[in-house]
This record gives C-alpha cells, structure tokens and sequence, in this order.
C-alpha cells in the first residue's frame, strides 16, 4: 500500500531532532496532498538556517490537525477473464492517506454486492449465468476509516462474455435405414462439466426444410422422404453459455420393399358362367392399395379389374389368371400373379333369383321375376295345385274366383347354346281372398259425460266394403252387449278408456279389423254421501278427497277420531260455505256433515277459472289458476286463505287474510288450496 503523505525535514550536514512543524490555523478546504508533498516551514524560517529550532518546555502542544481526505494514486482494475464460471478481483487501486475501502460492483446500473475492506485487500465478484452480456462496473469510496466520508472512484466498465463448453464429444452418425417406415436416430453428445445445466435440442431436416414435430433424437422415414436428403441438427445449450450447433451426416430416403408379398391364389369353380375370386393373402407392411387384373392366357381382359370376375364363354377352355398389384406411398410397387386355371364348360347360372312378385290374392296378377345370362331363352308353365295350367304358359298369371284357396307356382325351364339346358321350379303359394285396404281409421265421436251416447265413424275403405260390424271396449276387455254402432256411457265407464273394434267385410275379400284410437273418459263426480249425517270412514266412505254440493254458507263438517260428544273426538273441522272439499285421511274414524248437501267424488279435472265469483273453496291449477286477483268489493270483511290441504286443519293453512274486500291477492302455483270468504268478485289480472 501507498504510504500516507507525511512532512519532512530538510536536509543539513548534521540533523539532531526534527522540528515540529510550526501550527498554523487549519483551513477551511485542506488541499490534497500529492504524492510529493511536503509540509514548508513557517514564515519565520529562513532557507539558510542549518537547524530546526528547538522546543522549549514553555511552549504549547499544537492543535491537532483534522486529517486530510485520501488521495487516489491509481485508478482502481478489474482483474480477471470477464466470463460466466469466472472471478473478477480488484484491490481498490492505490490511495494517500486510505485506511478502508468501500467497494461496489454494479451490473448494467443494478448494484449487486458491496463489502468494505481494508487498504490492500481484495474484494471478488463471482460471475453468473445471468450476467452474460451485461456490463460490470465497480466503484470504490476511499476513506480514512470505516463509516467515514471519502473519495469515490470508478474502475473502466469490462462486458460479460458468454462461457464456451468444452470437451463436447460427438458421433455425426445417423443409425438406422433411409427407408420409408424405419427409424433413424442420432447419438447423444457428451462434454465436461463445464455446464452442469446443458440441454439438447434435436431438429431433423429434409433438405433445407426442417421438419414439423421431428424434435427427438429419433425419426420415422415418410414416404415425403423419398429422394430427399435428411439429416439432424442438435443444439447444445445452457444459461451463460454460447450454444453449439451440431450436423449429422446427411442420408438419403429411399423407397421401402414389401417384406411379405404372397402370390395370390383364385376360389371359384372353374366353369363358364362362375364367379371367380382373387385371394391378395396377407401383404406387410399393412396398409397396401390392392389392384387387381384378370388375363385370359396371356391377354389381359378389358375391364376385369376387381377382386371378382365371372367367366363367360369366351373364357371356355382358356387358362384364367389374376394379377395382384400392391401399391403404398414410399414402397417399391410389386405384382404378383396367381397359378393359371382352365375353365370348363359351365351351367347357366341365374345372375337374378327366380320367383313370383305379386300378391297371390284373388283380383291380382303375378308375374315372373328372373335374371338370366345374355342369350338365354325361356319357356313357361304354371301350375294349380301340381295340375299344368292350360293356356298358362306365359311369364303373368291373373286370380280369378276359382284360384281362391289353390296353390299355384311356375316352372322355367331355360336354354343358351353351349350351356346346359336347366329348368327351375318356384314354390308353391296359396291364393288368399282379396286385402281391404283401410284409408282412415276409425274414430269415436260424441259427448263423453255419464249417460252420452258415443257414435263409431267405421272409417274409410279400399274397395268400399259391404258390411260393418261393432264390439266397443273398456279398458282393453269387450263390454258384453255393446256390439252396435253406438253405445251408451254408464257409471263402469268412469275415468275409463274407451275404443271400438270395426270389423269391415266383402265379398272374396278377408274381412278387415280395426281398432280405433282409444277416448279417455274424464273422472265424474259420483255422489258418495247424500245428505247429513255422521257416518263410518272405511265401510260408508272411503279416505280421500271430496266435494260438497251444497249452497249457502251454513256448512258444517267434522273429521272424527271416535263417535262420542266431546271435542276430543274431533280431529279438525269447518264452518262456511258449501262450496269447499274435505280430505278424510285414513287414519279418521268418522266424518260428520251438516248443511253440505251432498258430498261427490272428485273429477281430476275443472274449469280453471281466472275470476272468482263465489264464496267457497277452489283448487289451485283446476278449479282457479294461480296469479294475481283483484278485488273491488266494499266492507272490511274479506277473509281468504292459502292451504297446503282439505283436511281442515291450522297447519294446512299456509297464509291468510282478513280486512278490506278492496285486495290484491297473489294465489302462487304450489299451493293446493284457496278459500274465500265475503270478498266479492275476485278478477285475475
């Protein structure tokens, strides 16, 4: 380290004892010394004096002079190789008058580590990854001592430079057969650990053209290789480090052979008029385009070029045989033939199946239906049951009266020069009587209330029919009697389904039955207690829900568990209008009613009203809708209620209301009940 600037005496022939220097006030701004400063002496000296004055024991300590800032000899070095994995030092550079060094290291303006030392001690930065290509800058503060003010300088800014890899170690071989189907594969590179963090990055090419999706060390040939010059790029990369491109030999794709490529055989018999089938076999690879020719000798036969073919004529003692051509996209293209057959003569063979079409029904024509090889000639004879019919020699036949109940075929018998003569023979059909074709079905009309008479509409018919007959159905089972056009509802038919089985006929024809669509009968009221009175649940009514009949707002009813004259006994009741339900639940014992009228069973349906005219009780969905009603009426004793059920009870009661008939009530969906009292007319808005 540089000493600190210090003053010193001038030279003499003798020198006993440095002279102090003499004390002079300090000065506001000290000067820095420089490297060869020196302390002059005061005013008084003179330059030819040959020795300090001497301090006498009388004279003062002099004031102590406040030290004077560092004085920088020599601008702070970066020291060492600017590169990642690298250290870089710097010792402050040289300083007078320094006791401690504050060092700074600054990345692209981003101070990264600080330290202090002392004068002549080094401070190190060890370079990462993430400074490649920045620039680093140190600044140094020298100052007499820890925390103390001093002297900024700066060391000349150096640029990280990226590290290299070494000792990378690779095979540019490509393993593997250019061909179309197999795989091609590049070694994996070595190097030291120079880059602990290395990764590889493969890249195929075809050409100059790098190749979609092909970034492994391993490639599968397509059949756009063929030709074509493929090679592989591998990258060599890691944080800080400059990346390495690496090049495989390059190949060329060529095109794949078919390892198997069977010799096709022919199935068929060998005659004239036959199907004849080309067997390919197996080809591998998978995935070959078939094609196929057939030669007759040596020629190949114009438009024989599928899997099948069927010998004619001129095919008669000539060698057949069918060449199988594979074809794939990157394979050799290979044809392979199959052993050659002689064909014989042949039989003649029905390109169509021979029958009858038609409806072997009294008033109908039948006719032959056949197919036959070009040149065929044929002849016809029908039969009646064995017996040749006389006259009937052509390929129609009509059914008069006389065929009803006979069966009835044809034999064919056919010829062509060079085949076989050969007759066929078709099954025998019975001939029926004549269809009644049903155009509209029939249909029920007519009211559908208890004691309205239904009407059967017998539809319409082809040809018109002669006669009609009727049963009608309950339910699906015959009603006993009801065998006329019309019939009569009755208390059985209650909530049933009713239809009509129409049974229309003619003359040589089948008699044709119908059924007409079925008519859902409503579920009527029927009277179920007739008047007042305390009856039994279980044996004089049954649980369930009811109806009274009555009018007026005298209405009084009872739910009972037991038949005594305490209020015990009464499970819930009600007072109002007549116009209300109950719901007796199986566990009641009796039910007493006064002032009701008559109680009825409940139809499913109602008339779904939207005003309310009436005091009494309604079902919500059936008998009113649900919305918002308004009402218009006077007086303060409008009482209405919401209800979850008839049985009468407070629980069932939901909400309710009892002030002005001027009212706006909304009656929601869910609800099963509402009850009115002295409201007036209720409108639906």
């Amino acid at each position: 380290m540089a000493p600190a600037a210090q003053a010193l005496p001038m030279e003499t022939g003798s020198v006993t004892e440095p002279a102090p220097a003499p004390v002079d006030p300090a000065p506001a701004d000290p000067a820095p010394a420089g490297p060869a400063a020196e302390v002059q002496p005061s005013a008084e000296a003179t330059p030819t004096e040959t020795a300090p004055a001497e301090v006498t024991p009388e004279e003062t300590v002099p004031a102590e002079v406040a030290p004077a800032a560092p004085e920088n000899i020599s601008l702070p070095a970066i020291e060492g190789d600017p590169v990642v994995g690298g250290t870089l030092t710097s010792t402050g550079g040289q300083w007078n008058g320094a006791g401690w060094i504050q060092y700074s290291w600054i990345i692209d303006g981003v101070p990264v580590q600080t330290a202090g030392h002392g004068v002549g001690e080094a401070d190190a930065l060890a370079i990462v990854p993430s400074m490649a290509g920045k620039s680093i800058l140190l600044t140094v503060v020298a100052s007499t001592e820890a925390q103390a003010p001093g002297t900024e300088v700066s060391a000349a800014a150096v640029t990280v430079r990226p590290a290299a890899f070494t000792g990378v170690v690779w095979s540019n071989a490509v393993t593997g057969r250019p061909a179309v189907g197999q795989e091609l594969s590049v070694g994996t590179p070595q190097w030291d650990t120079s880059a602990s963090q290395g990764a590889l990055a493969y890249q195929w090419f075809r050409g100059s053209l790098a190749i979609g999706s092909a970034t492994t060390s391993r490639y599968t040939v397509t059949a756009s290789d063929v030709g074509q010059k493929l090679w592989a790029k591998v990258t060599l990369s890691a944080p800080g480090f400059t990346s390495v491109e690496l090049s495989s030999v390059q190949v060329t794709g060529v095109s794949a052979t078919f390892v198997t490529a069977p010799v096709p055989t022919v199935s068929g018999t060998a005659r004239v008029g036959q199907v004849q089938t080309a067997n390919a076999g197996t080809w591998a690879p998978g995935g070959a385009a078939l094609s196929y020719q057939w030669y007759r000798g040596t020629a190949a036969i114009a438009g024989a070029v599928g899997r099948t073919y069927t010998t004619s004529a001129a095919d008669y003692g000539k060698a057949l045989k069918v060449r199988v051509r594979a074809t794939k996209a990157g394979f050799v293209t290979v044809d392979r033939f199959s052993a050659a057959r002689t064909i014989a003569a042949g039989t003649i063979v029905a390109t169509k199946p021979l029958s009858v079409v038609g409806t072997h029904r009294y008033g109908n024509t039948v006719k032959v239906s056949q197919g036959w090889p070009s040149g065929t000639t044929f002849r016809y004879q029908w039969y009646r049951n064995g017996v040749a019919i006389r006259g009937g020699t052509g390929y129609a036949l009509y059914f008069n009266p006389s065929y009803i109940g006979s069966r009835v075929n044809v034999k064919v018998t056919v010829s062509k020069p060079g085949y076989a003569t050969r007759s066929v023979t078709t099954g025998a059909v019975t001939v029926g009587r004549a269809l009644i074709t049903l155009k509209t079905a029939p249909r029920i009309t007519g009211a559908t209330s208890l004691g309205s008479v239904l009407t059967a509409n017998p539809g319409t018919y082809s040809p018109a029919p002669s006669a009609y007959a009727y049963q009608w159905y309950r339910n699906g089972a015959a009603i006993s009697g009801a065998r006329y056009r019309t019939y009569r509802l009755t208390a059985a038919d209650n909530g049933r389904s009713i239809t009509v089985r129409v049974s229309a006929s003619l003359i040589y024809s089948d008699t044709r039955v119908t059924m007409s669509p079925a008519l859902k009968l409503p579920v009527w009221a029927v009277t179920v207690l007739r008047g007042d009175g305390t009856y039994r649940v279980g044996t004089q009514i049954k649980p369930g829900l009811y109806k009274a009949t009555g009018t007026g707002s005298g209405c009084y009813w009872e739910r009972l568990n037991g038949f005594g004259s305490s209020l015990d006994y009464v499970n819930a009741n009600y007072y109002g209008s007549a116009r209300t339900y109950v719901q007796i639940l199986p566990g009641d014992v009796g039910f007493r009613s006064s002032g009701c009228g008559a109680w009825t069973t409940v139809p499913s349906t109602g008339a779904k009203a939207t005003s309310i005219t009436k005091d009494g009780t309604y079902r919500v969905g059936i008998d009113i809708l649900p919305g918002d009603y308004y009402g218009y009426g006077s007086g303060s004793s409008c009482y209405m209620a919401m209800l979850s059920g008839f049985g009468g009870t407070l629980d069932e009661i939901y909400d309710n209301y009892l002030g002005s008939a001027w009212v706006i009530v909304t009656i929601p969906s869910w609800v099963k009940g509402f009850e009115v009292q002295g409201c007036g007319t209720l409108v639906r808005g």
